[in-house]
């Protein structure tokens, strides 16, 4: 979109006086100590809609960090949570298991109506709120400022994860969480694994506290072969895909915020670093 712009992929052999250099930054995580070496750094743009990763101790304060906007990316994570929960709430499960079996057993259903609570009312929480009443679903958003999340969470049939990963979200799905939903609820992840306690998960899907979980993001990615999160009945994994942000939507987005940069005028859609979005 820009052929005539320099850009410099980052390697670990630059030397100090490379770092010092670099005003811009586009990239999705910094690797440890390198932040810290970028002392003319101004802006860093994140090409992900989470911006965990590039939030490190070590990044000066005065830097200005934005984000990219995808809406073809909030769409498909939409439509990645809308499958998952009519997966869920219309049994399919099930007739996957009967089909191993050959067992042509017939449970019918009418229209189903999940009372679904989507944790985050960013860009991406309203539209899997959107996709999701338009299938059917009673759905209510909570952020921080709506009150008690356990409160929030106790008539809640489905769960579906769609907060930013802070030092205050991390560990909010925990065993307290899962006991404050209705026995035999379902929790949906598409925001990041270290929202979720995994341990607490598993106890609470084997106890039938919860009747399972899809999950999108781990906290160990790639997932390791040995973790016991692939072998539980009921959990289901995906690697990372609901949803992909769109090349030329980022370069674009990129390319308009460094045009603004140049020009002194504010930059679009900045994060507010002590909220972490």
């Amino acid at each position: 979109q820009a052929p005539g712009l320099q850009l410099l992929p980052f390697h670990r052999q630059m030397d100090a006086a490379t770092l010092a250099g670099f005003e811009v930054c586009l990239g999705w995580r910094f690797p440890p100590g390198l932040a810290g070496k970028l002392t003319n750094l101004r802006w860093v743009f994140a090409m992900a809609a989470g911006v965990d990763k590039l939030l490190v101790p070590d990044l000066a304060p005065q830097v200005v960090v934005s984000r990219m906007v995808d809406p073809g990316q909030a769409l498909g994570i939409a439509q990645y949570a809308a499958a998952m929960v009519l997966r869920h709430v219309r049994g399919q499960p099930r007739y996957d298991a009967q089909q191993l079996q050959r067992d042509w057993t017939r449970h019918p259903m009418g229209a189903v109506h999940p009372r679904v609570r989507v944790l985050g009312w960013g860009a991406i929480g309203r539209e899997i709120g959107r996709v999701l009443q338009a299938v059917g679903c009673q759905v209510q958003p909570w952020q921080r400022s709506s009150g008690p999340l356990h409160a929030a969470l106790a008539d809640a049939d489905i769960v579906v994860n769609a907060l930013a990963l802070t030092a205050e979200t991390a560990g909010l799905l925990d065993a307290a969480a899962f006991a404050a939903m209705p026995r035999g609820g379902y929790l949906v992840n598409i925001a990041r694994g270290q929202h979720v306690v995994e341990a607490d998960l598993i106890a609470a899907v084997q106890s039938g506290q919860l009747a399972g979980a899809t999950l999108d993001v781990q906290a160990t990615e790639p997932l390791p072969a040995d973790d016991p999160l692939w072998t539980v009945p009921g959990i289901t994994i995906t690697p990372h895909i609901a949803g992909q942000s769109s090349p030329a939507v980022v370069a674009a987005q990129f390319l308009a915020g460094l045009q603004a940069l140049w020009a002194g005028q504010p930059l679009p859609n900045v994060v507010d670093r002590s909220r972490g979005y």
